[in-house]
């Protein structure tokens, strides 16, 4: 059955000159996209703002070519970036409107009130906009970790995700690190016939383990308890110096060895955050600050895309249940809370008798 609240938002809509926005949602990603179609099917005006300069997150930018296989709706798999443009495209033609390279700074609370809703002020690092409700969902891992190593040599074959090359025509590939997206980005390599050496600090890569066998099976050499010790030019090349021993001559080098946390973004936020700096929400996906939402990575684990896709949309719907119905869902959220207490105090009482003699 369809969703009988989808209606679309008028055409003519003069966008530019808003008073201010129903909903601002901070991250194109697979989180943040499904956030904003969901507002803007729901009739309301919604921005989008992206600190790189496409949409689509961690399927477009890490794992652009590869095959995703687990989500449904696509029989025969979809590449992470076919995926990102036609989610982005499906939010064009419901008239999202998006921001790029636009990085946020902070919200701020204002004295402006609009319908019982006091207004929030998004600030990026190139403007700023009012707004209703707030939707993160930039990820909790914004930035690539660096190899100081490789980046000493500011050289463009050194790429911190996979580049767009359509045969490497035998040529070498160093790929650092030991996790699913290294795997993946080395697997890429050799099927693009190139000759792979895949550089693994630990003893024991902690990605999947029957990636790490095709890899070996395609012909990948693979360096177990090994780092970059030295890096230099040979020509054209990038001379490698690895702790085993060896010497690698590569065209490129591709490194895939963790984020750094947005941690230092969410503290400016003044929202209450988990222990690994993540942000604390309720199970409405609401932070501690109200009409200020989380979804996606930002409050915890990395999540499959469809797990994603799911909270953008669950907390597009709450925050449009707090536009529309206010009264209605904080009444829910109330009765919630107090199940959640009965329930907490009967295993309490639970506990207390197991422990009685």
């Amino acid at each position: 059955m369809g969703d009988f609240n989808v209606k679309p938002l008028e055409a003519n809509l003069d966008f530019e000159h808003l008073a201010y926005w129903d909903v601002v949602v901070v991250g194109a990603g697979p989180a943040g996209l499904a956030a904003g179609l969901t507002t803007a099917h729901r009739a309301l005006t919604t921005l989008l703002v992206e600190a790189k300069d496409k949409p689509g997150g961690q399927p477009q930018f890490l794992y652009s070519d590869k095959r995703i296989v687990d989500i449904p709706g696509f029989p025969d798999g979809v590449t992470g970036e076919d995926l990102s443009e036609r989610t982005y495209r499906q939010a064009v033609n419901a008239l999202v409107q998006f921001r790029f390279n636009e990085e946020l700074v902070t919200i701020e609370d204002t004295n402006e009130v609009q319908a019982d809703d006091r207004l929030k002020r998004v600030v990026t690092n190139k403007a700023a906009y009012l707004c209703r409700k707030v939707i993160i969902a930039c990820g909790l891992l914004h930035y690539p970790r660096r190899l100081p190593v490789l980046d000493q040599l500011n050289s463009k074959n050194v790429h911190y995700k996979v580049p767009k090359i359509g045969d490497y025509e035998g040529g070498r590939v160093a790929v650092v690190g030991g996790g699913d997206s290294a795997l993946d980005a080395a697997l890429i390599a050799l099927g693009r016939r190139g000759l792979v050496d895949l550089i693994v600090r630990e003893a024991v890569p902690t990605g999947k383990a029957d990636t790490l066998a095709h890899i070996r099976e395609a012909g990948g050499v693979v360096h177990l308890s090994t780092e970059v010790a030295v890096a230099r030019f040979a020509g054209d090349r990038i001379q490698l110096d690895l702790t085993d021993g060896h010497q690698i001559d590569c065209a490129l080098t591709i490194v895939q060895i963790g984020f750094l946390a947005a941690k230092e973004t969410f503290e400016r936020l003044n929202v209450r955050l988990n222990d690994d700096g993540s942000i604390a929400i309720d199970p409405y996906f609401e932070s501690s600050r109200q009409g200020i939402f989380a979804v996606g990575d930002v409050h915890g684990d990395i999540k499959l895309i469809t797990v994603a896709w799911a909270e953008g949309i669950q907390a597009a719907i709450h925050a449009f249940k707090e536009i529309t119905s206010p009264y209605w869902l904080n009444e829910k959220r109330l009765r919630d809370s107090k199940i959640a207490l009965i329930g907490d105090k009967i295993s309490q009482a639970a506990r207390a008798r197991r422990k009685s003699p």
